[in-house]
């Protein structure tokens, strides 16, 4: 069968007449490759452009009645001349051929096979691809092997979670702790494979063995690193059941990064879909299920003071935050719902900021203060309107228009002060005209917020960013950052302006609607017209810039 397959594979290869040893061994034309080798010794040495000389190939095929034949007539099995530049001994390693590695292994003294390019030894190469028992053989043949070699072998079968090598190699062989701490991390990363072939559940289960395995051996799953092992893992639901396995074993489910994040508060922020496997804005429970009943805090704050609990009122809906918060109970309970990080924001701030309305509703009705202000006088509705991502983590799109006008709504009704504005000026009506609206949708909440006594020309610094923009105490921080990455920020700038170079037609509408003064220059003595005409936030959206441009020059407010 093995034959046959081969044949069938390389049908279309070796037609000319130098090929004609490799077509031989193609066919398993033994007699035949014998009297060629006899009338012509020397084509013997022929080296095919992709396969190497004869021998090499009959490696690859696993033909060991014509490697005998080719050492016979006296071929080098150990010249590298094929693509990958290996030698007949490490392909017959690499495909598992057990049998031609034992007889080529005669063919020169042991240290032999020990030299060159370590990921080239074919004690590596066998190792690599999960070939238990020929990795077995050299170590029986031979007790002289490097111990960078043997750490080697160890490295490239954990990437490759295989087990049955690795669990050789740990009972044969002794390694020190650090190499065990790297051979643990490297098994919770990706598998490495030369091809691109998706895990399977047998390779899923040989990963939990193998955490097992080398924790057992000495690996700390707790050792101090730049970022825990605990916290990796969480942040990918492929690697779910390697979540367990580490919990199992002792894994501290509140070890957290440089940042003091723990791995509940990165569940509580899910990553994009390609990384997790689950899909955009799906979180990973039975992760967060693990962590909660291995005892993981909701509480434990990051550098910030910011708690798992806090993202989980951002960034999830009323089950999953429910589910945080009776993770502890009783007096715990109430404490948890009162929480806020270092300047002051409460769960209240960040479901507003996330537009989690029933949460939202479910705090209010036990007590957050509506208006509560943070550190630089940031509310609730506030944090409503800015268009922030809706990840705490991760970048993502920022929230929508719609989203951002339905939680402020409903702030409002439950008595939101609308007439409030941050240590920076910013008011509602600011972060308002950050939001493209090409069909007036922000405009009704506009006049609103006008008729509410706020005031519609308050000058206010402006962020020059695409997407989503600092909140709370971030822009604080953003503005205050005198680092050479700072963002552009364009100082004293009215709502009209910050509207007309975000493309907010409806709350140009409504300042035109309330007689707000739109002729008015910004700092560089550019009028609203031109810079709607001018702004690279409209460079692909000339149609919102037109339309603004004719709003505002019908007024006579200059271009």
């Amino acid at each position: 069968m093995q034959r046959g397959r081969l044949k069938a594979q390389f049908q279309n290869e070796f037609d000319s007449a130098d090929e004609i040893l490799h077509a031989c061994i193609r066919d398993n034309d033994v007699p035949q490759l014998k009297r060629l080798l006899h009338a012509s010794p020397a084509s013997n040495n022929y080296s095919h452009r992709e396969f190497g000389p004869p021998i090499h190939f009959a490696a690859l095929c696993g033909n060991l009645d014509a490697v005998d034949i080719l050492l016979a007539a006296g071929a080098d099995a150990f010249v590298r001349c094929t693509e990958q530049r290996q030698t007949a001994m490490e392909i017959a390693a690499r495909k598992g051929h057990r049998d031609i590695v034992k007889r080529l292994w005669t063919c020169c003294p042991p240290e032999s096979h020990a030299t060159g390019i370590q990921s080239r030894t074919c004690l590596v190469i066998a190792a690599t691809y999960g070939h238990a028992s020929i990795v077995e053989d050299m170590l029986d043949w031979w007790d002289g092997w490097p111990q960078a070699l043997r750490i080697d072998a160890l490295q490239e079968a954990t990437g490759g979670w295989h087990f049955s090598v690795v669990n050789l190699l740990l009972k044969r062989e002794s390694f020190e702790q650090l190499t065990l701490q790297d051979m643990l991390h490297s098994v919770t990363e990706a598998k490495l494979t030369d091809d691109d072939v998706k895990c399977g559940v047998v390779d899923y289960t040989d990963q939990q063995l193998l955490i097992a395995l080398l924790i057992d051996a000495g690996a700390d799953p707790n050792y101090n690193s730049y970022e825990p092992i605990i916290y990796t893992v969480a942040g990918n639901a492929y690697l779910t059941l390697a979540l367990k396995t580490l919990l199992e074993k002792g894994a501290d489910p509140n070890k957290t990064n440089r940042s003091g994040m723990s791995a509940l508060h990165v569940l509580t922020a899910p990553p994009p879909a390609r990384c997790i496997g689950l899909g955009p804005d799906i979180p990973n429970e039975t992760a967060i299920h693990l962590l909660l009943l291995h005892k993981a805090s909701v509480s434990q704050p990051d550098k910030a003071g910011e708690c798992p609990i806090h993202w989980a009122a951002y960034g999830f809906d009323l089950r999953l935050f429910l589910r945080y918060l009776y993770s502890n109970s009783g007096p715990d309970r109430d404490s948890l719902l009162r929480l806020t990080n270092n300047n002051g924001e409460t769960l209240l701030h960040y479901a507003a900021a996330g537009c989690r309305i029933e949460v939202m509703e479910y705090l209010i009705s036990h007590g957050l203060d509506i208006n509560a202000t943070n550190s630089n006088g940031w509310t609730p509705l506030m944090c409503a309107l800015t268009p922030i991502g809706h990840n705490a983590v991760w970048k993502t799109e920022a929230k929508t228009l719609s989203e951002a006008i339905g939680a402020a709504y409903y702030l409002i009704s439950l008595g939101a002060n609308p007439n409030t504005m941050t240590n920076e000026n910013w008011t509602p009506l600011h972060v308002l005209a950050l939001y493209i609206d090409e069909t007036s949708k922000a405009e009704e909440l506009a006049k609103y917020l006008i008729s509410s006594g706020i005031d519609a020309e308050a000058p206010a610094p402006l962020l020059g960013l695409l997407s989503s923009v600092p909140w709370g105490y971030r822009l604080r921080d953003r503005i205050a950052d005198t680092s050479a990455r700072k963002v552009f920020i364009r100082h004293n700038l009215k709502p009209v302006h910050w509207a007309a170079e975000r493309g907010a037609v409806g709350v140009i509408k409504a300042l035109l609607a309330h007689r707000v003064n739109v002729s008015t220059v910004d700092p560089s003595g550019t009028y609203p017209a031109k810079i709607a005409a001018e702004s690279f936030f409209l460079k692909m959206r000339t149609d919102i810039a037109d339309n603004i441009i004719n709003l505002l020059v019908g007024t006579g407010s200059g271009s």
